[in-house]
């Protein structure tokens, strides 16, 4: 027995003994009963279930859709288990409260909600989740333009699952190790960070992450003006994304193909890929790429001299931008359309 239970066996005789009562001897199971029960910070199994079940609530609302709901129940779990000093119940909490803040767009909370859970997941030593969450974080600071920062969580994150041995988590933090590289305009680096991550990525079943890598390159290869090898990239990326029936990184490899046939001069095959990412909006009923997709089609057009073709793809986004509800994107185009309009007196329609 531990010499603090000696001072609390003494504690308790005492008390007895001075209060003039009768002095009962308890068993040896019932002292090291009493002793095992700690008043403070302990999980008491209905404290436990009740943040459990705000925890289950919050997934609940969060399938539902109801977002506003879902953050009120993952928050107050998230403070029942800090009460009950449980990381791996914050560490979830926070873990779905970053997909509803992702849902919303709500930058700040998420950022706030992904380096709550590096922080868990570092106390805990869960170096999966460590892997994960540094790359979430990063991933985020990437997108907020915040490179160098994101660089470093990038290279941690790599080093972590060099030392577990983790390919997938080594494959993720490449790929993102070359994104960066490719904000910063080091396309070399970049190109070699890519080609290290398809290699591990190839390893591993996730054909996705590798057909983000691959269109990753097939950006670089643009920007450096090889399109041929930029088409080869985003064709490779397209096929392994509809191996993987991931409909985002299919609609960027087709948005990248048009780009690059356009740039070898072959235009119908750019107009076919265009075509075929608005179909493939219109079956996924994917309405913001839906309208990305009819302005690229205009955008087409409108580099190819044909002002009436832009205009009908121009007006058809609008509409589409108005139905998804996305007021930026429609007064974008509006603004678009106009000046296009504009443009009328300066260059014949070439149909109508």
């Amino acid at each position: 027995m531990k010499r603090s239970h000696w001072f609390v066996i003494g504690a308790i005789f005492s008390s007895i003994l001075s209060s003039g009562l009768p002095v009962k001897l308890a068993s040896a199971s019932e002292i090291t009963r009493q002793l095992n029960q700690q008043p403070f910070g302990i999980e008491l199994p209905f404290e436990l279930q009740k943040s459990d079940r705000l925890l289950e609530e919050g997934i609940r609302q969060t399938q539902l859709g109801n977002l506003n709901a879902a953050i009120t129940s993952l928050k107050s779990a998230a403070e029942k288990y800090r009460l009950l000093n449980n990381l791996e119940g914050q560490q979830r909490a926070y873990g779905y409260l970053s997909q509803v803040y992702q849902r919303q767009n709500r930058t700040t909370e998420l950022e706030d909600a992904l380096r709550q859970q590096l922080r868990f997941a570092r106390s805990r030593q869960d170096f999966p989740q460590l892997i994960l969450s540094y790359n979430q974080v990063g991933e985020l600071l990437l997108r907020t333009a915040h490179v160098a920062e994101s660089e470093k969580g990038f290279a941690e994150s790599l080093r972590l699952a060099q030392d577990i041995n983790d390919i997938p988590g080594q494959g993720r933090s490449l790929t993102n190790l070359g994104l960066a590289a490719i904000a910063r305009g080091d396309y070399a680096l970049a190109i070699t960070r890519l080609n290290q991550a398809i290699n591990r990525h190839q390893l591993t079943s996730n054909v996705t992450a590798e057909a983000i890598a691959k269109n990753a390159l097939g950006s670089i290869y643009y920007k450096l003006g090889e399109f041929q090898k930029s088409a080869a990239s985003y064709l490779n990326a397209l096929i392994l994304a509809r191996t993987g029936d991931d409909y985002a990184t299919q609609d960027r490899a087709m948005a990248g193909l048009a780009i690059a046939y356009k740039s070898l001069g072959a235009n119908n095959e750019a107009k076919s890929w265009l075509d075929a990412r608005l179909n493939a909006a219109t079956t996924a009923s994917s309405p913001t790429n839906r309208v990305n997709a009819l302005q690229a089609i205009g955008e087409f057009y409108e580099r190819d001299g044909d002002l009436a073709e832009a205009d009908r793809y121009y007006s058809s986004a609008i509409v589409a931008a108005t139905q998804a509800g996305e007021p930026q994107m429609t007064q974008s185009l509006s603004r678009k359309l106009e000046n296009l309009r504009r443009s009328y007196h300066l260059a014949p329609r070439q149909k109508r």
